[in-house]
């Protein structure tokens, strides 16, 4: 069974490579493969991949969470708590827009590899996004979702996130959607 082999871990300073290209694909909404568009290859991958490596800043591996199979990362949940979004997105510059509320977990990307895809991957690292959320000590889980990425929709809809507004981030229009968790104390 695919859940049998697929590991969830934290990701490490050493998959910043395959980890770029999912984050590039989870912010441009594009499903990508495992090698990176060669228009792309010198640009923003390049530069989230140095982001990666680095602690503390929002694209770090200290925020990540991999999926690997045959020990290579084929997904990524990107999440951090609300209060700390000003100071992750200072260490990366003023470019970045305030997407979190104070009070919640957030779930900044979450991409797979086009060819892992309905393998229930995506599912089972935002579950692990879930985990962190009450690890440290958050009762909801947030995020936004393209408004015409209607397969991420029906996945978050699925898993019980709410709409709760619609909302314009880099000139885009994404929906908010919110989890509300029962948090074991």
């Amino acid at each position: 069974m695919m859940q049998d082999i697929i590991q969830i871990r934290s990701a490490r300073p050493d998959d910043a490579e395959r980890a770029a290209i999912l984050l590039y694909s989870a912010y441009m909404h594009t499903p990508i493969t495992s090698s990176a568009p060669e228009e792309q290859e010198n640009g923003f991958i390049k530069r989230l991949q140095r982001f990666f490596g680095r602690d503390d800043n929002r694209f770090s591996y200290q925020n990540i969470q991999v999926a690997e199979l045959h020990s290579e990362v084929v997904g990524l949940v990107l999440s951090f708590g609300g209060r700390d979004e000003a100071r992750l997105n200072n260490s990366v510059g003023g470019w970045l827009e305030r997407e979190a509320e104070d009070d919640e977990w957030y779930v900044d990307a979450l991409a797979v590899f086009e060819q892992w895809n309905h393998k229930g991957i995506g599912t089972r690292l935002l579950q692990e996004a879930e985990q962190q959320t009450c690890l440290h000590h958050y009762a909801k889980i947030a995020l936004n979702v393209a408004q015409d990425n209607t397969r991420a929709i029906d996945l978050y809809t699925h898993l019980h996130y709410v709409r709760t507004q619609q909302t314009f981030l880099y000139q885009h229009p994404y929906i908010r959607m919110v989890k509300i968790l029962e948090c074991l104390k």
